[in-house]
């Protein structure tokens, strides 16, 4: 730990600067590798991804936007025909946003299933 004096001298503000070394003492670790150290600590290291995972969750983000941009399309030419009609409008944008969240949440779930490796 390090005491830091900081400020004018009629505020006399002393500051604590708590300094985390590196094994070796010579560099500085950041909050984030601290953390991340801590969370490898109690729940062990995270799994690595193999390349299928990786290309696999690519595909499945690909996938989404491409769904979600669908969505947004046909959205906009239902919100079109529906003209400015409040009655209208409002059913159309609840549903538009139920069916994005969906399209979100099944995104997600084959994430983790492929990140876990289990079989769809």
């Amino acid at each position: 730990m390090a005491l830091i004096y900081g400020g004018s001298e009629a505020e006399g503000n002393l500051y604590f600067l708590n300094l985390h070394m590196t094994s070796n003492g010579k560099s500085l670790k950041s909050a984030v590798d601290l953390a991340m150290e801590r969370l490898a600590q109690r729940a062990g290291a995270p799994a690595r991804l193999s390349d299928a995972q990786k290309s696999a969750l690519a595909e499945v983000d690909r996938k989404t936007r491409a769904k979600l941009a669908e969505m947004e399309i046909l959205g906009s030419d239902r919100l079109a025909k529906a003209g400015e009609d409040p009655e209208k409008v409002e059913p159309l944008k609840a549903g538009q946003r139920a069916e994005i969240e969906k399209i979100k949440t099944r995104a997600e779930e084959e994430k983790e299933r492929i990140r876990k490796g289990t079989p769809s």
